[in-house]
This record gives C-alpha cells, structure tokens and sequence, in this order.
C-alpha cells in the first residue's frame, strides 16, 4: 500500500515542501499512473493470450517490462490486479454508447444500429474480449451481474425515449424491462459470430436483425392494433 507523506507542523504537504521538491512529487505521481496504465496494458494482453484464470504475475511483469514486485506495490495482489482489469473491461465500450444515445436527433432504430455497429467494431478489434467476458461471468460473478444490470437498464431508457418520442408502441415498465433484455441478448449472438470467426459479415446481418425488432416494437396503426386485440 502507498503510504502518504508525513505533514509537518500542521501545514500541507504542498506549502511545506519547495517548488522543486513538489515538482519532483507531482513528476513521480505522474510516472507511477503511467507504469500502472502499463501493467494493466500488459495484463489484458496476457489474459487475451493465456486466459484470465493462467494469466500469470510473472508473464505480466515481462510484458510491462517492470519487476514482479511492481505489480503488487500498485495492485496489493494478483487478485485485485485482474479485478480492475475486469472492471476497464466492463467499462470500455460505455464512452461510445453515451455518444450514440447523446444523438436527439435518431430515431430508436437508428440509436439500436449505430450501437450495433459500434459494438461489431469493437469486437473485430478486440476478438479476444468475448472469451475475457465469458470468465468475468466465472470468475466474478457479481461483477458481471452489475455491468449486465448497468446495460439492461440503459436499454431500458433508449425504450423509453424511443416511446416518448413516438417510435416505439407503449408498454409498461415489466415489459420494457423484458424487452430490454431481448435486445442485450443480441449483443451476446454477435459475440457468438466473432467467436465462430464470422467476423467479415456483412451489415445486413445487423438490418435483418433490426426487422424483426421493429416488427415486434414499432408503432403500429389504430386499425392493426385494434385487429389484434379482437383476435
């Protein structure tokens, strides 16, 4: 654990200390956030090549180019390492997705596209995050849970724009909620066709895909609405 520089006489470490000094702290702090970045560069290169469960601390610190102790002086453990590790993957495609639900001006259709397409990106890039995501369900669960819950719920609020605005028929809160989860499971088919080496696959696998959602959800006249409530 890094520990924090002692104060002397009741003054902060940033008055007490001269210009220079704070200036080499302030170097050291930057230096020590760079070599963290790296491990953790150097951890998901490991886990993508050996798997999370035989990523090793050894094979790590040689791809950081730093020592073993490196990694437990800025981790504590190899547990935690590959914790935070899990977590920076949960959390890397969020950016784009706020970006795509940022845009007032599409239609749900066009806001479910553009994050399809955006996560075929992403795996084409990183095919090997598929299989990571597969043991963060494994090897923590309640991780995976969370960053499902985290999806399920912004699925949610695309449906419920998309109702406001007109796009999509209404529906209750439970219904919402179930269709939502439909909608993620379309992440987890994509995830399949990387896995099975589809990865050159036309985008017309993501618009096929999209008419059969937008028959299921869209907003459909009176007169069809009212047929099917009397069969």
């Amino acid at each position: 654990m890094v520990q924090s520089l002692p104060v002397r006489n009741n003054a902060t470490p940033d008055r007490a200390e001269g210009p220079a000094r704070l200036g080499r702290r302030r170097a050291g702090y930057a230096k020590s956030r760079a070599t963290r970045e790296r491990i953790l560069a150097a951890a998901l290169a490991e886990a993508s090549h050996a798997g999370l469960h035989k990523a090793s601390v050894a094979g790590i610190a040689a791809r950081a180019g730093v020592a073993v102790g490196n990694l437990h002086y800025h981790f504590g453990s190899r547990r935690a390492l590959l914790r935070e590790l899990m977590g920076a993957l949960v959390a890397d495609l969020m950016p784009r997705l706020h970006a795509i639900d940022a845009d007032d001006g599409a239609d749900f259709f066009e806001r479910q596209r553009a994050g399809l397409l955006a996560y075929l990106e992403y795996l084409r890039a990183n095919p090997a995050h598929v299989r990571l995501a597969d043991e963060i369900k494994l090897h923590d669960p309640a991780l995976y849970r969370r960053a499902v819950a985290g999806w399920v719920e912004r699925m949610a609020a695309r449906i419920r724009a998309g109702i406001a605005q007109g796009t999509l028929r209404p529906m209750d809160e439970s219904e919402i909620t179930a269709q939502a989860h439909f909608l993620l499971g379309a992440r987890h088919f994509l995830e399949q066709m990387v896995e099975s080496g589809g990865g050159t696959w036309p985008e017309a696998v993501v618009d096929a895909y999209l008419a059969l959602v937008r028959d299921g959800l869209a907003l459909r006249s009176q007169g069809f609405r009212a047929e099917r409530r009397r069969a």
